[in-house]
């Protein structure tokens, strides 16, 4: 994660949710996270675009983030 951050936190902004406080919780219940180790990837209107789960594969991460910014999201 920390890579993706360097390399697209200029033009996407990255959110860190404790499930431990009520904001994580309340984020969770919102989109729908059942599990630890769950990204979301939201538009500027808000709405999921994509979702991962489980430990990342930071190059298809990458790839899709790219993408996702190409296509003028």
């Amino acid at each position: 994660m920390d890579r993706l951050k360097q390399d697209f936190g200029n033009e996407i902004e990255f959110f860190v949710l404790n499930v431990d406080f009520p904001e994580g919780r309340q984020a969770m219940d919102t989109y729908g996270i059942r599990s630890r180790s769950t990204y979301v990837l939201l538009n500027s209107a808000g709405e999921e675009v994509m979702r991962w789960s489980g430990p990342l594969a930071e190059e298809q991460v990458a790839a899709e983030l790219a993408a996702f910014l190409e296509d003028g999201e």
